[in-house]
């Protein structure tokens, strides 16, 4: 079955099966480099509920919180107490806001499944974090993310970079069955001169913080 890259909707002919773990169809696309599970592939809404509730994310867990500080700390340099941000995608057991609270910056909550609904903003900065590879359309997603953020804003993203095609088999990462996008530094190159961002930071391992251009972009 033939289908267009997710992200830059790149022509299915160029696109390449990839192995990875569980069955479930992987395509690499050469352009952008993200490889991604074929549609037929994804769960619906309520499977990835039920998926999101066994996961372990207790506010109170100091290893939870350890976790998401990867991002949280690296982006402190880029905020005030003046700013106000968004958790998008902060699941049932937000913690970001939180972390960020301690430091008096106020940020708010949103999850598509968990709720809350998504705020209006705009916002000064957002996080993203062990969400954009739960993505079902990705260029959607990043267009509604961009309208959300002020020019000049930040934009800090948490999801582990896809390793070489020989690591790709047995991956832990794509063990998990509502993980269906895969990134590399090359994926979020794409998103950044796409969308007209700069990155300011990566930590070459599963963080990126963009910072949105203060421009017209189309």
């Amino acid at each position: 079955m033939n289908q267009k890259c997710p992200l830059c909707h790149s022509n299915p002919e160029h696109h390449h099966p990839v192995k990875g773990p569980l069955e479930r169809r992987y395509l690499h696309c050469p352009v952008c480099d993200l490889v991604f599970v074929a549609c037929h592939n994804l769960l619906p809404v309520n499977a990835e509920k039920e998926r999101y509730e066994q996961h372990e994310n207790d506010v109170d867990d100091p290893g939870y919180l350890k976790f998401l500080n990867q991002a949280v700390e690296p982006t402190l340099p880029f905020l005030s107490t003046e700013m106000t941000g968004l958790d998008y995608g902060c699941g049932p057991g937000p913690a970001i806001c939180q972390i960020l609270a301690k430091q008096r910056i106020e940020c708010q909550n949103y999850d598509p499944i968990f709720g809350p609904a998504l705020p209006q903003g705009p916002f000064d900065f957002i996080f993203s974090t062990e969400v954009f590879e739960h993505f079902h359309d990705p260029e959607k997603e990043l267009r509604q993310l961009d309208a959300l953020l002020k020019p000049g804003g930040i934009l800090t993203v948490m999801t582990m970079f896809r390793p070489a095609p020989g690591d790709f088999e047995n991956w832990f990462y794509a063990r998990d069955d509502t993980h269906v996008l895969f990134y590399t530094m090359k994926t979020f190159e794409f998103i950044a001169s796409r969308f007209r961002y700069d990155m300011m930071w990566n930590d070459e391992t599963r963080v990126v913080i963009l910072k949105k251009r203060n421009e017209n972009k189309f």
